[in-house]
């Protein structure tokens, strides 16, 4: 295949959409971050641990604010470094994520405000049998649903059950693999079982 073929089949890498954490610490000082690589797992955790604010994908003038804030950092023991950010900053992101998130084709808007944190919108017994209903879109995934999910990049994709949906956050046990407790997934980054036609 010659230079000029190969050119031709080269794909341009998809853009990936930042990921935004902001919030007010323990002193009440504000702070934020953006990360560059879009939406992890361990951004979400980090985010929640912290009760900081999570926005993704929301809209043209979020991301605009948002790429304003300083590069965040995730340590591989979990730890994170969000950065002091002005204090009109973190009011007109506030502004922007309390409006409503424009509809992207094919995106998963993310917007986990700090005082919904730990809200749980219902629950399950962890005993519950294979889950048997499959949800449509990533909106309707609530407890007891049948969802699939990543363990790790080694171990790959396996079934789960939702246990707990706080805000954006799913609480889940591995179907076939019950005894190792549970885990935390972002609802944008799992995946769904083909429900079929109704």
């Amino acid at each position: 295949m010659t230079k000029k073929a190969l050119k031709k089949t080269e794909q341009k890498p998809a853009s990936v959409i930042p990921a935004f954490v902001f919030g007010l610490d323990e002193n009440g000082k504000p702070r934020g971050a953006k990360f560059l690589q879009g939406l992890k797992d361990n951004i979400a955790a980090a985010a929640i641990d912290m009760k900081f604010n999570l926005v993704h994908d929301h809209s043209a003038e979020f991301t605009a604010l948002g790429m304003k804030l300083p590069i965040g950092r995730i340590y591989g023991s979990g730890r994170s470094f969000i950065p002091p950010i002005r204090r009109d900053l973190y009011e007109k992101l506030k502004a922007a994520q309390s409006r409503p998130a424009e509809r992207i084709e094919g995106g998963v808007p993310i917007n986990i405000k700090s005082d919904k944190i730990g809200e749980t919108v219902s629950d399950v017994e962890l005993g519950i049998a294979i889950a048997n209903n499959l949800p449509r879109d990533w909106q309707a995934i609530e407890p007891g649903n049948l969802i699939i999910a990543q363990s790790s990049h080694i171990e790959g994709w396996w079934e789960a059950i939702v246990v707990e949906r706080a805000v954006d956050i799913l609480t889940l046990r591995w179907r076939d693999y019950p005894d190792e407790g549970t885990v935390q997934r972002h609802v944008g980054t799992v995946a769904l079982i083909n429900p079929g036609t109704a």
